[in-house]
């Protein structure tokens, strides 16, 4: 099977799964107690106006209608008129799109770096108390919970030694300083929460890219490469890394929707205007557009690192386009 079969098939496959958890979210939000109209109206207006809402939100018609509705604008590709901001759905995502990037790409270059390092490390001297010691952690730290992290890191860097800051993504008038000044400032304000939703991700691909490390060194062809007088730097990196991070891809892209709910619960805890704090206000303010909309964001960025990850394996090693 070619590449381009391979990764049509994983396409299609997906377009059914992402709207399938669309569908399961548009219902399960209307389960939602409340009335969206009613959040919008305050105390002693007429009851008209609510009514008057209701049907330019298009809540008065039933339940099917409307999401035969929303279903139709979809594939058109509208997402609909935010409740809340006055603004079609589309824009209110893109506007908040870039900070999550920023955030979920900066953990995972954390993600990665780190658990290369730790990995390394364990692997040189495997059985030693290191490397049973980062075992033992790995599982500790990869049982936390993502909010629990972030608490602590609050705790200690904000409000213990105060040399982070706790929340918002700039400093009041940050964004007014000058380039190297303001760069600054967003990268001390990114460090919590990049850490926070990196930390679990860091311990879980650590102990897995330890085994696969631990599993190459073993293998006919680093054991020739040694005996030939290789050096150790140069053995690590043109066979074992090389050769060790094949199934650490395929980890990567199950991680993408790990990495999504931490980033989810750390843009509410560091106040991080992103998709993720955007999609907790709605669902607080029953904005049902954006709660949709941030759901299928979520679900096309899900399935497609796993895609993108599948396409690499494939990649790597054409046996995986047979399955």
């Amino acid at each position: 099977m070619t590449l381009v079969k391979f990764l049509t098939r994983r396409v299609l496959h997906a377009i059914p799964m992402i709207f399938g958890l669309a569908t399961l979210v548009f219902f399960l939000s209307r389960l939602l107690p409340g009335d969206p109209a009613s959040l919008y109206v305050v105390p002693g207006i007429p009851p008209r106006v609510a009514e008057q809402l209701r049907s330019q939100f298009g809540l008065d018609h039933s339940l099917w209608d409307q999401y035969l509705a929303w279903l139709s604008s979809t594939l058109r590709g509208e997402l609909g008129y935010s409740f809340a901001h006055g603004a079609p759905v589309r824009d209110v995502l893109l506007h908040v799109f870039p900070n999550t990037l920023l955030l979920g790409g900066t953990a995972l270059v954390l993600e990665c770096l780190l658990a290369v390092v730790l990995a390394a490390l364990a692997v040189r001297s495997v059985g030693s108390w290191f490397d049973r010691a980062l075992s033992r952690m790995t599982l500790v730290v990869y049982s936390l919970p993502s909010f629990w992290v972030g608490i602590l890191f609050l705790s200690i860097f904000s409000f213990s030694f105060r040399v982070l800051p706790s929340s918002q993504m700039h400093s009041a008038g940050g964004e007014q300083l000058g380039l190297a000044a303001s760069f600054g400032d967003l990268l001390k304000h990114l460090a919590l929460p990049a850490l926070t939703v990196a930390t679990p991700g860091i311990a879980a691909l650590a102990a897995y890219l330890r085994t696969s490390m631990a599993e190459t060194m073993r293998q006919d062809y680093v054991v020739a490469a040694v005996g030939m007088g290789l050096s150790r730097g140069r053995v690590f990196r043109s066979y074992i890394l090389p050769n060790s991070v094949g199934p650490v891809i395929s980890v990567l892209g199950v991680e993408a929707g790990v990495l999504l709910t931490g980033v989810l619960v750390s843009e509410t805890l560091f106040a991080w205007p992103g998709m993720g704090r955007l999609a907790v206000m709605a669902i607080f303010s029953r904005d049902y557009p954006v709660i949709l909309g941030c759901t299928l964001s979520g679900g096309v960025l899900i399935v497609g690192a796993n895609i993108l990850a599948d396409f690499l394996r494939a990649w790597i090693d054409p046996r995986i386009r047979l399955t």
